[in-house]
């Protein structure tokens, strides 16, 4: 097993859809020395498409990505916070004059559901810490399931500055796929002014929940983001293809942008667009050895974001 240390931004990937890790606004308070127990539900639903792109190795390919989530915390008391998120993505691809990659037939559909149960604890001090464990099984169609698991966890450790600022630290560990990889990640929200703030945006976007992004609100209904990312997933191929349960990966860098609008208390709406760049798809064996890559062009995506809060 190769260990090597990734991007920053991979946390939130590799997270897979923390709808339970709070803010400022939604943490575990000492100050007000009072039990909170109230649950907080999320619901969210990101359909992408990604536009056609040629491959270095020939032919094209184009990409459907559908994420769902559901997420819910709850206080357990003055100092302690639990939460839960579920995930469920598909991913339609639609390679063109394609004749596969390492003597291997490449695929059509790409499924991952994932699971996460975020433990935050705030001593009643300025800091906050917090324990996320997840799992997840993502594979190609026609994958074995128990062959498709991945699973690690994240600490964190976070320092709030003011009213404005929070700023942390933390590292990761995941087995993903017979590839342990682990990192360190940088964590802020900075509300710079009134209207303009820095932060690690935790939803499933266009990307999945990755980067960073700067937020300009103008009103209360209204917000631009502008971003980026890079991402890394893996997942297990068909059991019975040419490489019997290899395993195929997939790497990008996206900027983006966003708009975001409240409709109403309960729902909002993000429209996103941007671009994948310096893409990259690879072929392993079973053991995680590679046995061919190939880039592939820059490619723009459009998506939208519709989540509820109940």
């Amino acid at each position: 097993m190769a260990k090597r240390l990734i991007s920053p931004a991979l946390l939130f990937a590799l997270a897979f859809g923390l709808a339970a890790v709070p803010t400022r606004a939604a943490e575990p308070s000492s100050a007000a020395g009072k039990k909170r127990s109230s649950s907080g539900y999320k619901l969210s639903y990101t359909p992408i498409y990604q536009f056609e792109s040629d491959m270095d190795a020939g032919g094209k390919f184009a990409v459907q990505r559908h994420f769902l989530r559901f997420g819910t915390n709850r206080f357990i008391n003055r100092n302690w916070m639990v939460g839960l998120g579920l995930g469920f993505d598909y991913e339609q691809w639609d390679f063109t004059s394609a004749a596969g990659l390492a003597g291997v037939s490449l695929w059509d559909d790409i499924f991952r559901t994932s699971i996460s149960i975020p433990i935050f604890y705030s001593p009643g001090n300025q800091w906050r810490f917090g324990f996320i464990p997840t799992a997840d099984f993502a594979g190609a169609s026609g994958a074995e399931v128990d062959e498709s698991a991945s699973y690690g966890a994240v600490l964190t450790a976070a320092y709030t500055v003011g009213d404005d600022l929070t700023v942390g630290f933390g590292a990761g560990l995941f087995e993903r796929l017979d590839q342990t990889e682990a990192f360190p990640f940088l964590v802020i929200d900075w509300q710079i002014s009134d209207r303009l703030q820095l932060t690690n945006p935790f939803e499933a976007g266009p990307v999945g929940p990755a980067g960073l992004e700067l937020i300009y609100t103008p009103n209360d209904r209204w917000e631009i983001g502008v971003g980026g990312a890079y991402r890394s997933y893996r997942f297990r191929l068909d059991d019975s293809s040419t490489v019997a349960d290899g395993i195929g990966e997939v790497d990008f860098t996206a900027p983006f942008v966003r708009v975001g609008r409240q409709l109403g208390k309960q729902w909002r709406l993000n429209i996103n667009g941007g671009a994948t760049i310096d893409g990259s798809i690879t072929i392993e064996d079973k053991d995680a050895n590679e046995l061919g890559s190939t880039d592939y062009d820059t490619a723009p995506f459009v998506g939208i974001m519709l989540e509820c809060k109940f």
